[in-house]
């Protein structure tokens, strides 16, 4: 069986109970509540006490919609509204982040028959150039999440929402929250969460602000696992993983207690990597002669740890040491009593993760913000390619670019055809920042002003076209002129 019924988890999500708890800081928070409108619109979640805003400064296309009505009593407010994007292959949202930083990236997704076709999308969700995750809507009224933990390398994160059919993407809300960098180490990639379960009797998931990081534990039990718990604080503080209390203070039990207790599960793809993560803590008062000590092992007697004594009302956190893998992606982790226990093993907690590699490197930074620039700067927002990485991947390559693809190295910009592009003004000093480029093609536009002399010190470039530009000075300054005479250089 599959450790946790997805579609109940989607279901409770959306069904967050509000509880009592002392204020969290949001610093660092980023909450996107997509297609909200008015655009300047800010608002607080009452459920969660999370301030979202509208989506429409980190992304300049897609079109506004909102679910039907009959379906928003069912889901949070975040969810009611959302942001289509019938236009081009790729879109993308452009976040501002702390550079070197680990994030937990959350799309949520309720498609509710916004455009009253009854055709459940499907899409892919890109961080940068490289595939995150693919999406897959089952229900008209069905909620939908996925969740990444990604170190960002720059201080500009893209999210990306990738057409591979004939339905059209959409997103509901895009949530970013900061973690620990200490936390979720791999030795490679990034971690997509498969589960992340806390053991309770309750219908309700814990997020924030039960958890400062927002992360979202949802509750599990079945008729082999019972629960114990305490009103007593469980000391976190030394834990990279900043547990809540409302989870670490509840543990799992064999039902059995005099038989070993097995917990399993069943990756989605046999391929897959994974990385588990385990939390304990010893709710319960113990007697002077009591002892709780066990064995934890996996898929037919693989050690994963020894003689484990849970601390009283101390959080111990327990990582796979690296990634981990199955012939068949199945798991099974059976906790066993060593012979010096009196009671059974327990289990706070527990959070499975599968590794993606995002292996395509990202076109390198100072052109990437060039060609941002470029595109704010004439007002190309209607170049539906325009979005994303400018060259990778190569499928998704921004229209009138060549791009250099040398290995192991970010690819380059090596030619820029704006050829009737309507662009007005002058020439930008951000076409300088293509160190690479060799080939230049501004014609047949409305370009006015005088030709800049920095065309001369791009040592790559080999022609520029600036013909059919009527308004334009063409008188070419002399070190540029010096190039041309040399015939290094041929300019049109």
């Amino acid at each position: 069986m599959r450790f946790l019924d997805w579609f109940l988890l989607l279901f409770i999500f959306a069904f967050t109970i509000p509880r009592s708890v002392e204020a969290q800081n949001q610093a660092g928070f980023i909450s996107l509540d997509c297609g909200l409108v008015p655009e300047n619109t800010t608002y607080v979640e009452n459920t969660i006490n999370i301030t979202y805003k509208s989506d429409a400064d980190y992304i300049d296309s897609g079109s506004v919609g909102k679910i039907k009505d009959a379906y928003t009593t069912q889901f949070q407010r975040q969810l009611w509204s959302l942001r289509s994007f019938p236009d081009g292959k790729r879109n993308c949202y452009n976040v501002n982040v702390t550079a070197n930083s680990k994030y937990l990236i959350r799309g949520s997704f309720v498609y509710g028959n916004y455009d009253g076709l009854n055709q459940l999308p499907s899409f892919d969700l890109h961080i940068g150039p490289n595939k995150w995750s693919s999406v897959t809507i089952e229900g008209v009224a069905n909620f939908s999440m996925t969740e990444i933990i990604h170190v960002v390398t720059q201080e500009r994160l893209q999210v990306c929402l990738v057409k591979t059919g004939p339905t059209t993407p959409f997103i509901s809300s895009l949530e970013l929250r900061p973690l620990p960098n200490q936390s979720y180490v791999t030795e490679t990639g990034s971690l997509t969460r498969f589960a992340r379960v806390f053991f309770s009797t309750s219908s309700s998931v814990i997020r924030y602000e039960e958890d400062p990081n927002d992360q979202v534990w949802s509750p599990f039990l079945n008729t082999y696992t019972k629960t114990i718990s305490t009103d007593n604080h469980v000391d976190t503080s030394l834990s990279f993983y900043e547990v809540p209390q409302a989870v670490i203070r509840t543990a799992g039990v064999p039902a059995n207690a005099s038989e070993p207790w097995s917990i399993w599960w069943t990756l989605d793809e046999t391929t897959q990597l994974s990385y588990v993560y385990m939390h304990f803590a010893e709710v319960q008062t113990l007697k002077a002669n009591d002892i709780r000590e066990f064995n934890i092992t996996y898929n037919g007697g693989i050690r994963w740890y020894a003689w484990l004594r849970p601390e009283s009302l101390k959080i111990s956190s327990f990582a796979s040491r690296r990634a981990m893998s199955s012939p068949d992606g199945k798991f099974n982790f059976t906790f066993t009593m060593t012979g010096n226990s009196t009671l059974p093993p327990l289990l706070n907690a527990l959070e499975i993760y599968t590794v993606v590699d995002l292996l395509q490197l990202e076109t390198v930074k100072d052109e990437v913000s060039a060609m941002l620039n470029i595109k704010k700067t004439y007002g190309l927002n209607k170049k539906v390619s325009w979005q994303g990485e400018p060259c990778v991947p190569q499928l998704y390559r921004w229209e009138g670019l060549n791009c250099s693809y040398p290995d192991s190295e970010p690819s380059r910009i090596i030619s820029l055809n704006l050829n009737g592009s309507e662009l007005n003004g002058t020439i930008t000093s951000d076409i300088s920042k293509l160190t690479q480029l060799i080939e230049l093609d501004l014609s047949k536009n409305d370009l006015s002003g005088e030709i800049p002399a920095f065309f001369a010190d791009m040592k790559l470039l080999k022609l520029i076209n600036l013909s059919g530009n009527p308004k334009l000075n063409l008188t070419v300054p002399g070190s540029l002129q010096e190039r041309i005479n040399s015939k290094s250089l041929t300019l049109v």
